[in-house]
């Protein structure tokens, strides 16, 4: 049986740390639209940001029955959501100017690069990817310009270098 803490009414998973749980609550009594980050919480890698793109904005809300555990909700029309990884979370920030509320203290997301692709990318429906994001060495996201790759990278609220 999962072990919960239960503050304001609200089960928590036992892990969560105190600090997420009174930025959750704080967010759900005001509600706070946020940009919650999931990440490594133990082992070589804690801190570092899993950078999910979706599922990761919304407003805090809580799930109906016996437990009623986090839940993120998209937008003030939506009336449910998905349950929060609240004992995963690494970051959050206010949605709107993207104010940081808690950090993980080993936070991270590693190294970011934006660059030009070596050999664009054209694909079946006609659109051209021709601009990668890489992190740490690795490629992780394409896009069609620079320009979205890095309003992609500020969404998520990380740095990137650009190299040609």
């Amino acid at each position: 049986m999962k072990e919960y803490n239960v503050v304001n009414g609200t089960s928590y998973d036992r892990r969560t740390p105190n600090e997420i749980i009174r930025v959750l609550e704080m967010a759900r009594a005001n509600r706070t639209r946020l940009h919650i980050s999931l990440g490594e919480i133990e082992g070589p890698n804690v801190g570092n940001d899993w950078l999910e793109e979706f599922d990761s904005y919304g407003y805090i809300g809580r799930s109906m029955g016996p437990s009623k555990v986090p839940i993120l909700i998209a937008n003030r029309r939506s009336i449910g959501g998905g349950s929060l990884l609240d004992h995963c979370i690494v970051r959050i920030r206010r949605s709107a100017g993207g104010h940081l509320l808690y950090r993980h203290p080993a936070y991270h997301f590693g190294e970011m690069q934006i660059r030009s692709k070596a050999k664009v990318l054209t694909l079946p429906d006609g659109r051209v990817l021709a601009t990668d994001v890489f992190r740490n060495g690795e490629l992780h996201a394409s896009f069609q310009n620079i320009d979205q790759a890095r309003r992609w990278v500020r969404k998520l609220g990380v740095v990137a270098t650009i190299t040609a």
